[in-house]
């Protein structure tokens, strides 16, 4: 038997070990004992196991292969996306998005009747895929998982393109993507996944290096699709100025640069003219330069908070995190050996956008793990790093181990989940409450949710107070830069809208500060008892359903209100 296979067995083995090891261990801050462990075993053996001046050989395959690849990302996307389907709401911006789009379908132009903080875009998007699903909540996220499906076949032909056509690191670079976006947090319809997927595209036309103007044009269509779905994704633009600048000659940069910047420009000129004839510039500029600056001021994002993130992983899945550990470790190690060319990451769009999607985090969060998407997204690339057989083989052990054990673990419940769709959605308690709530009523009625956003949205209702999203209410920097455009008071609710008479109040005491659920104590929500031109439903039977929320906190209200004369 050759050396270098006994290598590779011994790489397999000592991941298969090191895994189950850990996953027996039972210490207090087991996952720092762990990254000590992992990172001293692996320099030890560096030297004997994961280190070779073997070349990296080159891995081809047929279109069949591929083809069954695609297939299983298909199949993994929707298994690990799914886990959870049963959980009628995982994360609240959905629903808040959720309402705003349906307004679009009374004629309405985002932001007009209803507010949210996002760009126009990501509305538009939502309504078409809301109208698709015929408002089922759970095909809506069943065609979400398109998108994520979308994105890795797009990595995976990216790292293709990069790896001179290495079809098994592309494969094992998409699972760790989809592996990464497998967490409870993750699953939900973000805007950073629907700017990822213009992201994604725009950088795959990078990597393709084929810079004609109608190609240029188009990355810089997707890059503008992407800021008017969320704004803060404009820094992801630095990285095509700085390789045009890099690979262009002077003459080619300038005819370069002015396509680019027609594609960014153009789709941001077509909706000031909309909003322009709308009369709701001001509002328009407000969502898109003075609220993010504010939002931007009241950053709250740390350094500890993005260390337990990633801890995070140990606890979900220990291959996983021992598999990410070995691969920054690996790539570490061999940028210090390479330090003389250290200065090529900032020309490097891996590392370009890594950089820059710790900058998203640290600029504009507020310690929110799905700021962190792109930052995901783009370390996957790093299995490109891997110049070394045993190194790339021992990082592909660790993400098959942890396939087999995510599989195991939930693969049942996921495909319970998607084996009667229909049946899911019924078991929806907000559904059912939706339901009941419109058994009161004959005629038109209007509804004011300060939580709990999908009633309104399976009424097909518009919220009764502008601001839409539960949290958004409490921030002094939306709330003063709306009411200094007069469309808002500065104490709205307190003072105006639970004395204007809606005919549903949908009330809670939960209020979510810097991530941490506290007791709202700036109104109170037991309307009957200050309006007695309310009765209070009972929701005991909502609330305690197993399938209202996946997480869970002490302030979890669920209070309606319904006016008696109405």
């Amino acid at each position: 038997m050759k050396l270098h296979n006994i290598k590779y067995y011994l790489v397999t083995i000592y991941a298969i070990i090191v895994s189950l090891a850990f996953n027996l261990l039972n210490l207090e801050k087991e996952a720092t004992v762990s990254l000590v462990f992992l990172a001293l075993s692996s320099l030890l053996l560096y030297k004997y196991l994961f280190k070779s001046k073997e070349p990296l050989r080159e891995m081809t395959t047929n279109k069949q292969v591929i083809s069954i690849m695609m297939l299983f990302l298909f199949f993994f996307t929707y298994i690990s996306q799914n886990v959870l389907l049963n959980f009628e709401t995982i994360d609240w911006d959905v629903p808040s998005y959720l309402v705003a789009s349906q307004d679009i379908n009374k004629g309405n132009i985002p932001n007009q009747n209803q507010w949210e903080s996002k760009g126009p875009m990501l509305f538009y998007l939502y309504n078409i895929f809301s109208l698709i699903s015929s408002k089922n909540f759970v095909v809506f996220k069943l065609l979400n998982d398109l998108i994520l499906f979308s994105i890795a076949v797009i990595l995976f032909f990216s790292v293709t393109e990069l790896t001179k056509k290495n079809y098994y690191k592309a494969f094992f670079s998409s699972i760790l993507f989809l592996l990464l976006m497998s967490q409870s947090w993750a699953i939900s319809e973000y805007s950073e996944l629907y700017c990822l997927l213009f992201l994604s595209f725009a950088n795959y036309l990078l990597i393709k290096n084929n810079l004609e103007l109608r190609n240029i044009f188009i990355i810089g269509l997707s890059l503008s699709i992407s800021t008017l779905i969320n704004q803060g994704t404009v820094m992801f633009v630095i990285p095509f100025l700085i390789i045009f600048y890099k690979k262009l000659t002077k003459e080619k940069l300038t005819k370069i640069l002015t396509v680019f910047g027609f594609g960014l420009v153009l789709p941001h000129i077509l909706f000031l003219i909309i909003y322009a004839t709308q009369d709701l510039l001001n509002v328009y500029f407000a969502t898109y330069i003075q609220i993010p600056l504010g939002y931007i001021q009241s950053n709250y994002a740390n350094l500890y908070e993005l260390k337990v993130f990633f801890r995070s992983y140990y606890s979900f899945l220990g291959p996983l995190y021992l598999g990410l550990v070995s691969l920054f470790l690996f790539v570490f190690i061999a940028r210090i050996k390479d330090f003389s060319n250290i200065s090529n990451i900032f020309f490097d769009f891996k590392y370009l956008n890594i950089i820059l999607s710790f900058l998203f985090y640290f600029i504009g969060s507020h310690n929110y793990y799905h700021h962190l998407i792109f930052l995901l997204y783009f370390s996957s690339f790093l299995l490109i790093e891997l110049k070394v057989n045993t190194q790339t083989l021992l990082i592909y052990s660790f993400l098959t181990i942890s396939l087999v054990v995510f599989l195991q673990q939930n693969g049942q419940n996921a495909i319970s989940n998607l084996k009667d769709p229909n049946k899911t959605f019924n078991e929806y308690p907000l559904k059912s409450l939706a339901n009941e709530i419109d058994s009161y009523f004959e005629d038109e009625y209007t509804i004011f949710a300060l939580d709990y956003l999908l009633v309104p949205y399976y009424l097909d209702k518009a919220n009764y107070s502008y601001i839409i999203h539960p949290s958004n209410h409490f921030e002094e920097f939306i709330v003063g830069a709306l009411s200094d455009l007069d469309i808002i008071e500065k104490n709205y609710i307190g003072n105006t809208l639970l004395y204007e008479d809606p005919d549903v109040v949908l009330c809670s005491q939960r209020m979510i500060i810097r991530g941490t659920p506290v007791k709202n104590t700036l109104y109170n929500c037991e309307v009957s008892d200050y309006r007695k031109n309310y009765f209070k439903l009972d929701t005991s039977k909502y609330v305690e359903s197993p399938n209202l929320n996946f997480y869970r906190d002490p302030y979890k209200e669920l209070k309606v209100f319904i006016r008696k004369d109405s």
